[in-house]
């Protein structure tokens, strides 16, 4: 049984859709899987031995012929691939005369291609009561368990070696802070002064040392917050070395982003703060806790805010100390 899962991205989500391998491999026993995402989700995939080879989009002319594709993404381009690769079957998104269909599924009936229309899936998005793994799980009709991520031990070597550099030793309680969320999602960021009160307030009530953590989009945030707060800088790294920089972190503080998804992958305790997306859908496999907003406009999945109080305004830094300190 040869079958090709085609995820490209965004790279956290690729991350949690590794929780479908091991209900695969029970599904469908000695099968091969391959796997077709983006050139920037790739270095995510690696080391996981159940899969057998990781193609790219640009080396997606080299994929021969499957007997499942499972397509998981919404695009045309993609679909159309799906449509055309040589299989015996698909399950999720292809196309059909050139439009885009899926085979039965709760996930992307909420999604930009469902069926019933965007107003109805905006409505089904917000009514959701399942994980984004429980959806795999029934799209699939396999158990779907935890994400399967394994740092090599030159990458655990080096997460030590950094936070060595920091002049963080091992007595201290070390949380990682990630409040930013790129420039795709501003409204899942906790403004800057908000973020520094979190750091003074954790160091001060809990004794934590706070790791200020990000991507290249939170560079200039988070040397403000450094420097208000006297807290080591995370830096910029490699997907797989800023994956490792987080491996070192007993807590982590973030909002929903790849940060979070590597903190489960790699079973940290987790405070996930969630704004314009779905809290419903991330499965933290019993790592932590979720706050939410308390906002009626809540999951609206829109990059801007008409409300002079966005969901970040609405969220208390108290209640995310207080979490923190009922995990530790």
């Amino acid at each position: 049984m040869r079958i090709l899962i085609v995820k490209l991205g965004a790279i956290g989500d690729v991350i949690r859709t590794s929780s479908i391998l091991s209900g695969l491999l029970e599904k469908y026993e000695n099968c091969s899987i391959d796997w077709l995402t983006s050139l920037a989700a790739k270095p995510v995939l690696l080391n996981i031995p159940i899969i057998r080879q990781i193609f790219t989009w640009e080396e997606r002319s080299t994929v021969d012929s499957y007997d499942l594709v499972i397509g998981l993404e919404d695009s045309l381009d993609v679909c159309r691939f799906v449509a055309e690769v040589k299989s015996m079957g698909i399950v999720g998104a292809y196309t059909r005369d050139n439009r885009i269909a899926y085979t039965p599924s709760g996930w992307f009936d909420m999604s930009l291609i469902s069926k019933f229309g965007l107003e109805t899936a905006n409505s089904l998005k917000k009514r959701n009561g399942k994980t984004y793994q429980q959806h795999m799980s029934e799209l699939l009709g396999i158990s779907v368990n935890n994400y399967f991520f394994n740092l090599a031990p030159e990458e655990i070597e080096y997460g030590q070696k950094f936070v060595k550099n920091l002049g963080i030793t091992k007595t201290d309680k070390v949380v990682g802070i990630n409040t930013g969320a790129g420039k795709r999602w501003p409204l899942k960021s906790l403004s800057v002064e908000k973020t520094i009160e979190l750091v003074n307030k954790l160091k001060r009530e809990l004794g934590l040392v706070s790791i200020i953590l990000g991507g290249a989009d939170e560079k200039e945030r988070n040397a403000i917050i450094c420097h208000e707060t006297g807290m080591p800088n995370g830096g910029v790294h490699s997907i797989r070395n800023f994956a490792a920089v987080v491996n070192q972190c007993q807590v982590l503080v973030c909002s929903d982003s790849l940060a979070m998804h590597f903190g489960i992958a790699l079973g940290k305790k987790l405070v996930v703060f969630f704004g314009p997306t779905s809290a419903t859908e991330i499965e933290l496999y019993g790592l932590g806790t979720k706050l939410l907003a308390k906002v009626n406009c809540a999951v609206c999945y829109k990059k801007s805010c008409d409300s002079p109080n966005t969901c970040m305004d609405v969220l208390g830094v108290n209640e995310l100390v207080a979490a923190a300190k009922n995990l530790l």
